[in-house]
């Protein structure tokens, strides 16, 4: 079921909700949507409720501040949480979802129950913040984002991936078109500013770290770095074959370890 939900600064966000049982808050990284999120809800739908939302800004969200932050936007998502789901939830943060999850974590830690933290890394590494920034100047210099997704693909998806789901691919270059460039832009600048590495060392909560083998934004050796400041431990999981978006490169593996760690809870 999607609805849109207003929260107290005047933001309107766009939730897909799905499912019954404990609940479980997915958050999207930078392009990203509801829809990366709409698999996992389905096959957990019989277990767990999944709710994801487009970041208020972005898709079909609108926000009070045309230049939304990271603060902003954990702000807006702790009214949902508190408001529509009413007791402590798994939050899932995919990529830049990563950091807002550990951001949650500062700012509302009683309302989480656990953390799921994929493809991400508390702020973004060197390497990638200048591919990012050339990216941001050259759509504004372009003024739109035609063309892009065939470029941006082959650094999200890992090379079996590319050569093996042709039309999943072709699907996620389409819908990263359709996106409105200025949110894009200025989700790159946010997530650019952004960084939770204070918050990391503080996590008392269950937390699992999903891991595309062949992830280029968020190496798995990045990954356990970080993971290994978590003072009460771990799960780990390394998905072989997938790079940036498991989900989508192998949704019903993701899904079961998804469902698996939430069983353990």
């Amino acid at each position: 079921m999607g609805y849109q939900f207003s929260a107290r600064s005047g933001s309107s966000i766009y939730v897909e909700d799905i499912g019954s049982g404990p609940p479980v808050l997915a958050l999207h990284g930078i392009g990203g949507g509801t829809y990366f999120f709409h698999g996992l809800a389905k096959r957990l739908a019989s277990r767990y409720r999944i709710l994801s939302i487009d970041l208020p800004g972005t898709g079909g969200s609108s926000s009070a501040n045309p230049s939304f932050t990271v603060e902003s936007w954990v702000s807006d998502i702790g009214d949902l949480v508190a408001q529509k789901i009413g007791e402590p939830a798994v939050i899932l943060g995919h990529s830049l979802g990563t950091i807002l999850a550990l951001k949650a974590w500062e700012a509302w830690p009683e309302q989480i129950r656990a953390l799921i933290l994929t493809c991400g890394l508390p702020k973004v590494r060197p390497f990638i913040r200048e591919r990012l920034s050339q990216r941001a100047e050259a759509m504004t210099a372009q003024g739109n984002i035609s063309g892009w997704g065939e470029k941006v693909s082959p650094g999200v998806f890992s090379a079996t991936t590319m050569q093996r789901q042709p039309e999943m691919t072709g699907l996620f270059e389409r819908l990263f078109e359709a996106q409105i460039p200025a949110a894009y832009v200025r989700s790159i600048e946010v997530l650019l500013g952004a960084d939770a590495s204070s918050a990391v060392p503080s996590v008392r909560v269950p937390c699992m770290a999903v891991i595309g083998q062949e992830d280029h934004y968020a190496p798995p050796e990045d990954v356990k770095a970080f993971m290994r400041q978590i003072p009460g431990g771990y799960r780990e999981e390394i998905m072989p074959g997938c790079g940036h978006m498991p989900f989508f490169e192998a949704p019903e593996a993701f899904a079961g370890i998804v469902g698996s760690f939430l069983d353990g809870l």
